[in-house]
């Protein structure tokens, strides 16, 4: 049977989680003043979808095993750092870029699904955190790993979707001030660069 009592402190946790600063935020949002409202939303898209490993393997305990291994999480942030830098170079690269060429960026839900998948804050919160929310699903935990996870993911997709339109609607009110979009792009690489650089630092001092 699953346990649904701890649905309501599992809802916090997850709010806590989706409106804590992060490279999967970082990214939505600079996807939203970079590229437009429908690049964000493909993006959340895939951030969504990487989601759907870590709720695999937290479900199959493969989370508890990563846990007892420090160095495989050093890997993931800087397998993270090194997608953002990519990230913050290519924004650079292209800032300011025009209107058509900027909304015809490709690859935008393979970016989302990677930044999430190297993303060390949603390892963590799966393999640590989400194990606590078993209840007395501890006969099933595959059923009740299962049923958290694929609550956050549709409450994040929700808040996901929310946050990336916001950004883009703001692009949009300013598309025709090149000045502002150069800002704005240079922002958003900026962005990356520092949330990159913080993953190093965060491996150096393990």
């Amino acid at each position: 049977m699953l346990d649904v009592s701890v649905l309501p402190a599992f809802l916090i946790a997850v709010v806590v989680i989706l409106v804590t600063p992060g490279p999967d935020m970082a990214f939505l949002i600079a996807t939203g003043v970079s590229q437009g409202r429908r690049a964000a939303v493909r993006g959340a898209f895939g951030v969504t979808s990487a989601m759907t490993i870590w709720v695999l393997v937290a479900a199959t305990g493969l989370g508890v095993a990563l846990t007892q291994m420090p160095a495989a999480l050093d890997v993931i942030r800087l397998a993270g750092a090194a997608y953002l830098l990519f990230l913050a170079v290519t924004t650079w690269r292209h800032a300011g870029a025009a209107v058509t060429e900027a909304i015809a960026v490709p690859n935008v839900f393979r970016r989302g699904f990677v930044v999430n998948l190297t993303n060390p804050k949603v390892a963590l919160f799966f393999v640590a955190f989400l194990p606590q929310f078993l209840g007395s699903a501890g006969e099933n935990p595959f059923g009740q790993m299962l049923m958290l996870g694929l609550m956050l993911q549709l409450t994040g997709l929700v808040a996901d979707i929310a946050i990336g339109s916001a950004a883009g609607l703001f692009r949009d009110a300013v598309l025709g001030r090149r000045k502002v979009r150069l800002a704005l792009d240079a922002a958003a690489g900026t962005v990356y660069g520092a949330l990159a650089s913080l993953l190093v630092i965060e491996v150096a001092r393990h």
